[in-house]
Protein backbone atom coordinates (compact mmCIF):
# COMPACT_ATOMS: atom_id res chain seq x y z
CA UNK A 1 0.00 0.00 0.00
CA UNK A 2 1.39 3.37 -1.01
CA UNK A 3 1.57 6.14 1.57
CA UNK A 4 2.64 8.81 -0.90
CA UNK A 5 0.34 11.75 -0.28
CA UNK A 6 1.78 14.07 -2.91
CA UNK A 7 -0.85 15.11 -5.45
CA UNK A 8 -0.63 13.78 -8.98
CA UNK A 9 0.69 16.69 -11.09
CA UNK A 10 -1.62 15.56 -13.88
CA UNK A 11 -4.72 15.76 -11.72
CA UNK A 12 -7.17 18.36 -13.06
CA UNK A 13 -8.08 19.59 -9.57
CA UNK A 14 -4.42 20.41 -8.88
CA UNK A 15 -4.05 22.21 -12.19
CA UNK A 16 -7.17 24.29 -11.52
CA UNK A 17 -5.40 25.83 -8.52
CA UNK A 18 -2.30 26.47 -10.64
CA UNK A 19 -4.29 28.20 -13.39
CA UNK A 20 -6.44 30.35 -11.12
CA UNK A 21 -3.33 31.58 -9.27
CA UNK A 22 -2.03 33.26 -12.43
CA UNK A 23 -2.48 37.06 -12.31
CA UNK A 24 -5.10 38.23 -14.79
CA UNK A 25 -7.14 35.01 -14.65
CA UNK A 26 -10.60 35.57 -13.19
CA UNK A 27 -11.25 31.84 -13.13
CA UNK A 28 -12.04 28.89 -15.29
CA UNK A 29 -14.89 29.46 -17.70
CA UNK A 30 -15.91 26.21 -19.33
CA UNK A 31 -16.85 26.15 -22.95
CA UNK A 32 -18.71 23.47 -24.80
CA UNK A 33 -15.58 21.35 -25.40
CA UNK A 34 -14.52 20.91 -21.78
CA UNK A 35 -18.11 20.64 -20.59
CA UNK A 36 -18.83 17.75 -22.95
CA UNK A 37 -15.54 16.00 -22.12
CA UNK A 38 -16.22 16.33 -18.39
CA UNK A 39 -19.78 15.04 -18.70
CA UNK A 40 -18.58 12.16 -20.87
CA UNK A 41 -15.95 11.16 -18.30
CA UNK A 42 -18.51 11.22 -15.52
CA UNK A 43 -21.25 9.38 -17.40
CA UNK A 44 -18.88 6.65 -18.54
CA UNK A 45 -17.25 6.56 -15.10
CA UNK A 46 -13.94 7.16 -16.79
CA UNK A 47 -10.93 9.05 -15.51
CA UNK A 48 -12.70 11.95 -13.81
CA UNK A 49 -9.41 13.17 -12.34
CA UNK A 50 -8.42 14.30 -15.84
CA UNK A 51 -11.50 16.42 -16.51
CA UNK A 52 -13.02 19.44 -14.81
CA UNK A 53 -15.30 22.06 -16.24
CA UNK A 54 -12.82 24.40 -17.92
CA UNK A 55 -9.81 22.04 -17.84
CA UNK A 56 -9.25 18.70 -19.57
CA UNK A 57 -6.12 16.57 -19.65
CA UNK A 58 -6.00 14.46 -22.81
CA UNK A 59 -3.17 12.00 -22.26
CA UNK A 60 -3.64 10.23 -25.63
CA UNK A 61 -3.37 13.47 -27.63
CA UNK A 62 -0.66 14.88 -25.35
CA UNK A 63 -2.68 18.02 -24.68
CA UNK A 64 -4.09 19.99 -21.78
CA UNK A 65 -6.99 22.30 -22.64
CA UNK A 66 -7.69 25.22 -20.31
CA UNK A 67 -10.65 27.58 -20.78
CA UNK A 68 -10.42 30.79 -18.79
CA UNK A 69 -11.98 34.16 -18.12
CA UNK A 70 -9.47 37.02 -18.23
CA UNK A 71 -9.80 40.38 -16.55
CA UNK A 72 -8.51 43.34 -18.51
CA UNK A 73 -5.81 44.33 -16.02
CA UNK A 74 -3.01 42.67 -18.05
CA UNK A 75 -2.54 42.06 -21.77
CA UNK A 76 -4.37 38.89 -22.83
CA UNK A 77 -1.34 37.47 -24.62
CA UNK A 78 0.74 37.79 -21.45
CA UNK A 79 -1.94 36.07 -19.34
CA UNK A 80 -2.19 33.19 -21.82
CA UNK A 81 1.60 32.76 -21.89
CA UNK A 82 1.74 32.86 -18.08
CA UNK A 83 -0.97 30.17 -17.85
CA UNK A 84 0.91 27.98 -20.33
CA UNK A 85 4.17 28.37 -18.39
CA UNK A 86 2.50 27.70 -15.04
CA UNK A 87 0.87 24.49 -16.31
CA UNK A 88 4.12 23.32 -17.91
CA UNK A 89 5.98 23.90 -14.63
CA UNK A 90 3.29 22.08 -12.65
CA UNK A 91 3.52 18.94 -14.78
CA UNK A 92 7.25 19.08 -15.54
CA UNK A 93 8.13 16.09 -13.37
CA UNK A 94 5.25 13.85 -14.44
CA UNK A 95 5.85 10.87 -16.68
CA UNK A 96 4.07 11.11 -20.00
CA UNK A 97 3.63 14.85 -19.72
CA UNK A 98 1.32 16.30 -22.35
CA UNK A 99 3.46 18.40 -24.66
CA UNK A 100 0.86 21.02 -25.56
CA UNK A 101 -1.11 23.41 -23.38
CA UNK A 102 -4.01 24.98 -25.25
CA UNK A 103 -5.51 28.03 -23.54
CA UNK A 104 -8.87 29.32 -24.74
CA UNK A 105 -9.99 32.72 -23.54
CA UNK A 106 -13.75 32.41 -23.15
CA UNK A 107 -14.41 35.93 -21.91
CA UNK A 108 -12.59 39.18 -21.37
CA UNK A 109 -13.76 41.55 -18.67
CA UNK A 110 -12.86 45.22 -19.07
CA UNK A 111 -10.21 46.52 -16.72
CA UNK A 112 -11.45 48.39 -13.67
CA UNK A 113 -10.41 52.07 -13.68
CA UNK A 114 -8.06 51.35 -10.78
CA UNK A 115 -6.28 48.70 -12.89
CA UNK A 116 -5.46 51.07 -15.75
CA UNK A 117 -2.00 52.61 -15.48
Amino acid sequence: MSTDLTPDPLDAATLVDVVTAVPGVDGLEPGIATTLRTLDARLRRGDTSAARYGLVIDREAGRIVVEIAVNGALPVRRVVEDVQRAVHRAVADAAGVPSEVLVRVQSLAPAAPSDIR
